[in-house]
């Protein structure tokens, strides 16, 4: 029970408990450990909350807390620390756990997406449901939904797509319906909105608010104003069927599309509907992702016929110019990853089974690796890591700087 006012023996000196603690701030863990063994007084100045409390800040654990969110910062950090070495034991020794997402029997998986931990989930039942897995229930609540113009209660049509992110939850169905609800507010949905075809595409804004629809030769993008009243700031004729349609990330004013539509792509605002980013007659794009300032798609190119091989092409967003291209492969590029990617590196992969990282200073590939037995249908990486999924089920996880594969599972 110390405090400012009492003395701490110092020695052959008599120190305020404030001024000791200043002293004791400059030692480390196993110094603490080991003047707590001095006498009780020290013992109770080595483990104040404070030191601790700092000791756990300055190695990166519980950032966001405050010192009062703990009653023992000594034992956080030790959790915080075990939990770190466990997370490499498991790493080194191929060691994880499966958690399965089980609905009932009857119902076929249409589409699904996470975000944080959260999965979303759209059914041929037209259920949409939404497992929340930082918890240890599972509990998979119902995302209520509108029915279409012709269905009466009970009758929803398959989901077509589902997209998620930090607010918000999008389910797109077969009779046109998109539902939007916000993961703060409740099941009911907070907006609705009808094409009269099928929708081919689907996005949602990743650290936003924007919807966009691709719905025959039309794309619609709808966002809410400063109010929460939702609008549609643009509306956009296309020449031919979108196959890929995604929204630009962190865009002030109004929401910025970029689709791809056969051999098509593009640029798509409200100022300046229809602007055509790149159009080659005969090379269809294969895959297509967007970043801040920045679009990179895949072109199937004919090689055989034109002597060019497959490639992937990086376009600026503001200069509507071509910034360099990469690849040349006899397969088409099926996925690609630019916005997840560190910066000035795109990771793709292809109908030839191969996973390549690409350095964009350079314009030519970093490593690849090869793994699966069908053609790679997604890829995601982070500054060491890669992971890929291929069409036949299989998830692999690589060390891109030795382009080993670390583990893999497979989906039967």
């Amino acid at each position: 029970f110390q405090n400012e006012i009492n003395e701490v023996p110092f020695f052959d000196v008599q120190l305020p408990y404030e001024l000791a603690l200043k002293i004791f701030q400059y030692l480390g863990k196993a110094e603490l450990g080991r003047c707590a063994q001095v006498s009780r007084t020290w013992k109770i100045l080595a483990e104040d909350e404070v030191l601790w409390y700092r000791l756990c800040q300055e190695e990166g654990y519980l950032l966001d807390m405050s010192i009062s969110d703990h009653s023992c910062w000594k034992l956080a950090l030790k959790n915080c620390r075990a939990r770190e070495q466990m997370l490499k034991t498991n790493w080194k020794n191929r060691v994880g756990a499966v958690s399965q997402l089980r609905y009932e029997p009857g119902r076929v998986l249409c589409d699904v997406r996470c975000c944080d931990g959260l999965v979303m989930a759209g059914y041929t039942s037209g259920e949409v449901r939404l497992w929340d897995t930082r918890t240890w229930d599972y509990t998979a609540p119902v995302l209520a939904a509108v029915a279409g113009p012709g269905g009466g209660a009970g009758a929803l049509p398959q989901v077509s797509f589902v997209r998620i992110n930090s607010s918000l939850a999008v389910a797109a169905y077969e009779d046109g319906t998109v539902s939007v609800w916000s993961l703060l507010l409740g099941q009911e949905p907070i907006h609705h909105f009808q094409h009269n075809q099928r929708i081919q595409a689907l996005a949602l804004a990743p650290g936003g608010s924007a919807v966009a629809t691709a719905s025959g030769f039309q794309v619609k993008v709808e966002s809410p104003d400063d109010k929460g009243f939702w609008q549609t700031p643009g509306t956009f004729e296309i020449q031919k069927l979108v196959n890929f349609l995604n929204l630009v990330p962190d865009v002030t004013g109004s929401p910025v599309a970029v689709a791809a539509a056969e051999d098509i792509v593009y640029l798509l605002k409200a100022e300046d509907p229809g602007r055509i980013l790149h159009s080659v007659y005969g090379q269809p794009v294969t895959c297509l992702d967007v970043a801040a300032h920045e679009a990179a798609f895949g072109i199937k190119t004919f090689g055989w016929l034109l002597n060019e091989p497959n490639q992937i092409l990086l376009y600026n967003l503001e200069t509507n110019q071509c910034v360099t291209k990469v690849g040349n492969s006899i397969g088409d590029f099926s996925c690609v990853n630019l916005h997840s990617s560190p910066p000035n590196m795109l990771v793709a992969g292809n109908k030839d089974r191969r996973v390549r990282v690409f350095d964009l200073r350079r314009g030519q590939a970093a490593c690849w690796v090869s793994g699966h037995q069908l053609g790679v249908s997604a890829v995601q990486m982070d500054e060491w890591k890669l992971v890929s999924g291929g069409e036949e089920g299989l998830v692999c996880v690589w060390d891109q700087r030795m382009a080993a594969k670390l583990w893999e599972m497979h989906a039967r």
